[in-house]
């Protein structure tokens, strides 16, 4: 079968596969969301009892060929740094780590933007560098205008206590 054909099958596989829970998870809000393999004598879902959730199994997985691509087709490359872009070939995709922060985000998807290629999580380069922009100009406009703020109530409270201490010395 061709790549296309797989990722086609898989993509659908993946649309029909169920959310797979715990024993007792419609019981218990704490187990949903969760998995853990039905171990007890008399399970019905180990079983495989019918009107019961069935286990995860292999009939479940996707294609060989077509495990660990994104669902158009793509390899995922992790990227940290500008130097990790150079990895990057035809057929790849760029994933951004999430412990990288915001400043070289820019420069890594600047980077991309010059090199033409595609990051995953961003949809246009353009709008989401120039939305981060604006945010962090107004943050720096938010910053300064606290740190004037506090620079004036620590000169009227010095001028306070240079008032109280000129009372003080009249009396």
């Amino acid at each position: 079968m061709s790549k296309e054909k797989l990722l086609a099958t898989r993509n659908a596989m993946k649309r029909k596969k169920p959310e797979f829970e715990r024993t007792d998870a419609n019981i218990f809000n704490q187990f949903r969301g969760t998995w853990r393999r039905p171990k007890g004598l008399h399970n019905k879902m180990r079983e495989h009892f019918k009107g019961h959730k069935g286990p995860p199994s292999i009939g479940y997985s996707s294609p060989t060929e077509v495990k660990g691509l994104t669902r158009k087709g793509f390899v995922p490359v992790l990227v940290s740094n500008v130097g990790d872009l150079q990895n990057i070939k035809a057929g790849c995709i760029a994933v951004i780590a999430s412990s990288v922060g915001m400043k070289k985000r820019i420069t890594i998807l600047t980077k991309a933007k010059e090199n033409k290629l595609t990051v995953s999580g961003v949809k246009d380069i353009d709008a989401y560098l120039g939305k981060v922009n604006e945010k962090l100009t107004s943050s720096k406009k938010v910053s300064t205008e606290k740190k004037e703020e506090k620079k004036k109530k620590i000169e009227e409270a010095a001028k306070v206590k240079t008032e109280e201490k000129k009372d003080e010395s009249k009396k």
